[in-house]
């Protein structure tokens, strides 16, 4: 029963769609280009294994690709996962961190993009649909993933540091998943992939984000490919990106989530001094080096 090698279990707004790419341009490694996400262990658990199975390539052509997997970041917040992942017998797992007030900060943007929410990120941060304050608390859930997986069996990568040094994240890559380094295509590392903004027209940017979603459940994916290829997304246009953070909001969750960086350390066995360094958006006496947030969009283009 052909089934992945490996998954990207999280998380959302972390990059993983550039990673996607990453992965998908090397060609030892195959993953969906059919669809990016597959829910399968979270939202369609309950298809089955052989719907799973339609997405990877039949038993036959697998030992074409020294390594087969899927990338669906909310693996890594759901809690049913992480048993029926190790159930199935797949034992890699690769995660991408990002700063928890910069994923905050860009999950509000993809909300006002896909047309989900209209307001300011300080009420975004109020509302209970999205809970992003209780997502950046990374540690509770790696925690659920260890009592099911060996810690060198989870390859952990901050995006801050995976953009900064692209040689670098491409062979950690290669090393864990078990390829060539030299597989990956050419990649400017900063180009813009899924980036929030706000459409020209919103209210049918957010009809079409719905019915796309809608076409995915009927498994229409020919469908929103299509769309895709045509331009239909750009067609909207960009009326330009969400307000400015201010520097006060980023100054409380800086201080919040401090604590949380010492706990995540020690479980991921791993500095996080690059999200210290992170100065306060908008502050006149920020460190040279720049914010990794959506505020500047110089410096993250996801």
């Amino acid at each position: 029963m052909p089934l992945p090698s490996f998954l990207g279990i999280g998380v959302p707004r972390a990059g993983t769609t550039w990673l996607h790419e990453l992965l998908g341009s090397h060609p030892e490694v195959y993953v969906p280009s059919r669809r990016k996400e597959l829910s399968f262990f979270d939202l369609h658990h309950d298809r089955g294994l052989e719907w799973y199975q339609k997405f990877f390539p039949p038993a036959s052509e697998m030992d074409r690709f020294g390594a087969v997997g899927e990338i669906t970041p909310y693996y890594y917040y759901c809690e049913a996962c992480p048993e029926r992942i190790a159930r199935v017998g797949i034992e890699k797992l690769v995660l991408m961190l990002r700063h928890p007030v910069d994923r905050a900060w860009s999950y509000h943007g993809q909300k006002i993009r896909n047309g989900m929410f209209r307001g300011s990120f300080e009420s975004f941060l109020d509302q209970e649909r999205w809970p992003v304050i209780e997502q950046g608390h990374y540690s509770k859930y790696f925690e659920r993933y260890l009592e099911h997986f060996e810690r060198k069996q989870i390859l952990v990568l901050l995006l801050e540091e995976a953009l900064l040094d692209l040689p670098a994240t491409q062979q950690g890559l290669a090393d864990f998943l078990g390829v060539s380094p030299s597989g990956f295509a050419a990649k400017d590392a900063k180009a813009a992939v899924n980036s929030s903004y706000v459409p020209r027209a919103p209210r049918l940017y957010g009809l079409a984000f719905r019915i796309g979603k809608l076409c995915r459940q009927y498994d229409l994916d020919w469908l929103v490919n299509s769309a895709k290829r045509l331009g239909i997304r750009e067609a909207f246009g960009a009326a330009g990106k969400p307000e400015p953070m201010r520097s006060e909001t980023r100054a409380r969750l800086d201080d919040l989530f401090r604590p949380e960086f010492a706990k995540l350390e020690r479980l991921l066995d791993m500095s996080l001094d690059v999200w210290r360094r992170t100065p306060v958006a908008g502050a006149p006496d920020a460190p040279v080096r720049k914010a990794h947030t959506d505020a500047d969009s110089s410096a993250l283009p996801l």
